[in-house]
């Protein structure tokens, strides 16, 4: 059995090679490790190390919830490639939910078994017509996209890192931009049925229900039932918003009548502003214009994760 570790050192600000070093030192196997070097490397490591193989591969990610975004993104559809992760970011959500591995004795364990997995699903956003994005944990636009945006531009988050509380930076952004962001209309079409929001937050959609750093945002969502949630935060106060997002942590926000939820296997989504904000899997995607037709739909099966055997 082959095995690529693909590591992102920078993850978590120097969490990830200091996990690295860590599992390292005691691995007992042969394999190969690459190293992210930019945005984007780790599809692309991902993708050459799948592309003509014609036998079962493992490919180990060391890092956070950007780098496995990219490394799925790299071997979607590929009946060979399996993916363990070893947690290594700031927020984690993919942790919170999917399988991981934790040490070196479970990477080697599971390694000695037959390699049992299962299949997840991705969700897929289209941002007009030229802009194609993927999600393994979810995509937001508005109020959470805006709110990532400035994370990546603050140092808060590095600082938070060193001390073991970069979950955090999240929390802290959310409370800041409360008194600066641009609430927005929103339309939402599916299976000939419209739904519209005024004052809207933002639109979540979700694959399973973390995000944010340990926020259960969609408690019913699951990686591999074909279906897409959708959440919106609406017409709601700021100050209650701040209530809301306490209740986040704990999955109890779904009794708030200002917070709607949508399933289905594909949306439309219209957004009645410009310069409304978007991320997928907590990487910033951009800004989109008024009128955008966001469609969101499920590509079943396209990955395969590690089943925990050990």
């Amino acid at each position: 059995m082959q095995v690529l570790f693909i590591v992102n050192e920078a993850a978590g600000n120097g969490k990830g090679k200091r996990v690295w070093c860590h599992l390292q030192r005691y691995l007992t196997i042969d394999y190969q490790v690459a190293f992210t070097e930019y945005e984007g490397h780790g599809q692309e490591l991902a993708k050459k190390c799948a592309e003509d193989t014609r036998t079962k591969k493992l490919i180990v990610v060391v890092g956070g919830d950007g780098t496995i975004h990219e490394v799925v993104s790299g071997v979607l559809h590929n009946e060979f490639i399996i993916i363990g992760v070893v947690r290594a970011g700031s927020g984690n959500d993919f942790a919170r939910y999917f399988t991981t591995f934790k040490n070196v004795k479970q990477i080697e364990t599971y390694l000695q078994t037959e390699m049992a997995n299962k299949t997840m699903d991705v969700g897929t956003i289209h941002l007009g017509a030229l802009q194609h994005e993927i999600f393994v944990n979810n995509a937001g636009v508005g109020f959470d996209a805006f709110v990532t945006k400035h994370i990546n531009k603050s140092r808060l988050k590095f600082y938070l890192n060193k001390i073991g509380l970069g979950k955090l930076s999240y929390a802290v952004a959310v409370v800041r931009g409360l008194f600066s962001f641009e609430r927005f209309d929103v339309i939402i079409q599916a299976n000939e049925q419209e739904w519209q929001f005024q004052q809207a937050w933002f639109v979540a959609m979700s694959n399973h229900p973390y995000f944010g750093g340990g926020m259960k945002i969609s408690p019913s969502s699951k990686p591999n039932d074909g279906q897409i949630e959708i959440i919106i935060v609406h017409s709601i106060s700021r100050l209650k918003l701040l209530l809301v997002f306490v209740t986040v942590f704990f999955g109890k926000h779904t009794k708030f009548k200002e917070i709607s939820f949508l399933q289905g296997n594909q949306f439309d989504i219209f957004v009645h502003a410009n310069d409304v904000d978007c991320h997928t899997d907590g990487n910033y995607i951009g800004e989109i214009r008024k009128s955008t037709r966001i469609h969101c739909t499920v590509q079943r099966d396209a990955w395969q994760l590690i089943s925990k055997n050990y």
